[in-house]
């Protein structure tokens, strides 16, 4: 009898071991993407100079890698529907013609290049949209200050 009492105490103690991992898990990853969301939120009311904006593009990088998110054929991050981030930089040529770039882009091309020309432009957050299911971010979109 007393065996019996132990082994189901025992078992008890697993599944809430179990539980009590996938609790403190969830409440990590809600506090994670509260946390991505709040830093780029923080962009929409700044100017940046291009050198904060490539810095911006090697963290969204970095967060798209750290989450395993796929890439396409072209290098381009898939979007997931859940907790991947796009991040679309809107450059100016002359006074009518704006181009939109993916960052992976940038990043692939080379960074340096990008520095060269834009690293005293300023730009700013002109989108911010969220993936449905789960609030997270889902796309950024820096704009090029024309003066």
């Amino acid at each position: 009898m007393k065996k019996r009492i132990f082994i189901i105490l025992i078992i008890f103690m697993i599944i809430l071991a179990v539980v009590a991992y996938g609790v403190y898990n969830y409440r990590k990853q809600v506090i994670e993407s509260q946390e991505i969301n709040n830093t780029y939120k923080s962009y929409e009311s700044v100017q940046l100079l291009g050198t904060e904006l490539i810095s911006i593009i090697n963290q969204t990088i970095d967060i798209d890698e750290r989450l395993g998110i796929e890439k396409d054929e072209n290098g381009l991050y898939i979007d997931n529907g859940r907790n991947s981030i796009k991040m679309y930089i809107e450059l100016s040529y002359g006074e009518d013609e704006t181009r939109t770039i993916e960052a992976e882009k940038i990043a692939n091309s080379g960074i340096d290049s990008f520095m060269e020309i834009y690293s005293t432009a300023s730009f700013h957050c002109t989108n911010i949209t969220y993936h449905q299911e789960t609030n997270n971010i889902q796309s950024i979109t820096f704009s090029q200050v024309t003066n």
